[in-house]
């Protein structure tokens, strides 16, 4: 049976994506012949506003409980984030997280590629440069190589989120073919868990079967301590998903609460492939909820521009100073970089926005001609560049790459 309000919600997602690509995306898009670069800056920062709306109606309107315990994110940091795929809405769940801890504007989702050809959803995510793949390692390393190649010659801060489940630890190969070093700061190996009801898709959203609470479990692996060989590469990931089975067993079988299980905190080295994990690697996991230590107003701790170094709330201070003297890794209790009430405001304020946006735009197609002929031929071009060129992200690769330094690069490559 139908929910009014799930239908509700999911029309609201719907149409705010679908006239957000077409009236406040779109418009953007001959910025792409001028500047790749800032073309990226414009469109990541109108998608982060509208990536607000889905955790604002599952958490305002839909009452969802979000859990987040382990390790912060280092707002603005670069890294790669890989998540067990436990339901088909689990990317979308993720931005509850990096709202309070991290930039929407800096998440780039690894998706299959069938996902671009939806009206809306799928040309905002080609807009965004988010990574299409086919599951086909073959097909997918050169257009994978392609865009984060791309996405550091702009120095773009990017946080890239992959689920490894399914395609025979592709995670591996996709992390070796990150560009390491420079442009990586850490791993971000996220488990995610559902204490109560589990929506498998879209459509029992229709049916109002909702996540009542959605708990998240974050581990940090900072870049320079992990393997550098291919062979440890992919060793550390079967490790990191046998503890996460065991967790997850652990989790299901307890008391649903990842708070409750006690991990130690441990440097990160190089597996050896006979090496099985101990008991302190079985219950890997530590202890903090999202809003024990954050302030209600105000900033919980925020990076710097044009530094190194980081501005952090007091807690959060007196944290990173032990953990410099005792050379530890990012492992303890850290606030969220937004407060509960700015992260409140920003909720309300989508919700307000995006809605008011939808009744706007409907009014404006039904009472301009001049607006219908524009909605109706933006929705013919975006179906017909992906037909002919592949997406809109693809266009924007290409145009870097047209570039005399890329070319002069790619030219140098070649003869070395």
């Amino acid at each position: 049976m139908l929910s009014l309000k799930g239908t509700l919600i999911l029309l609201l997602l719907f149409f705010s994506s679908f006239f957000g690509s077409i009236f406040m995306l779109a418009p953007f898009l001959p910025v792409m012949l001028l500047s790749t670069s800032v073309y990226r800056w414009i469109t990541d920062r109108i998608v982060a506003v509208w990536l607000t709306l889905p955790v604002a109606l599952l958490e305002m309107v839909l009452g969802v409980r979000v859990v987040i315990t382990g390790d912060g994110f280092v707002p603005g940091e670069r890294s790669v984030i890989i998540m067990n795929h436990r339901t088909r809405l689990d990317w979308m769940y993720m931005w509850n997280c990096l709202l309070r801890y991290s930039y929407l504007r800096m998440e780039k989702i690894c998706l299959k590629s069938s996902l671009k050809s939806i009206p809306g959803f799928g040309w905002a995510m080609q807009m965004s440069a988010f990574i299409f793949v086919r599951r086909n390692w073959g097909e997918d390393q050169q257009h994978l190589s392609l865009i984060l190649d791309y996405l550091c010659d702009i120095k773009h801060p990017l946080q890239l989120l992959m689920f490894p489940e399914g395609t025979d630890l592709t995670v591996s190969n996709q992390l070796s073919a990150f560009p390491l070093g420079c442009n990586l700061d850490a791993i971000h190996d996220v488990t995610v868990a559902y204490p109560y009801n589990i929506p498998q898709a879209e459509r029992d959203l229709f049916t109002g079967n909702f996540p009542r609470e959605i708990h998240f479990h974050i581990r940090r692996y900072p870049a320079d301590q992990l393997p550098t060989s291919m062979d440890g590469l992919k060793e550390w990931c079967c490790l990191r998903w046998l503890e996460k089975e065991k967790l997850l067993q652990a989790y299901y079988q307890g008391n649903h609460s990842f708070s409750d299980l006690i991990q130690p905190a441990s440097p990160v080295q190089e597996p050896n492939p006979v090496q099985e994990p101990n008991a302190a690697q079985e219950q890997d996991l530590s202890r903090l909820e999202v809003y024990k230590k954050a302030p209600f107003w105000g900033r919980g701790w925020s990076q710097n521009k044009g530094r190194s170094r980081i501005l952090l709330h007091s807690s959060a201070r007196s944290w990173i100073r032990r953990q410099e003297q005792t050379g530890t890794q990012l492992r303890a209790q850290l606030p969220p970089c937004k407060s509960r009430g700015r992260v409140f405001l920003i909720k309300v304020f989508s919700i307000i926005y995006w809605t008011l946006f939808v009744i706007g735009i409907f009014v404006l197609i039904w009472s301009y001609t001049l607006a219908r002929w524009y909605f109706a031929s933006v929705a013919i071009f975006f179906i017909a560049q992906e037909k002919i060129a592949g997406g809109c992200e693809v266009i924007e690769v290409a145009l870097h790459n047209l570039k005399p330094s890329q070319r002069w690069k790619r030219s140098n490559q070649h003869q070395e």
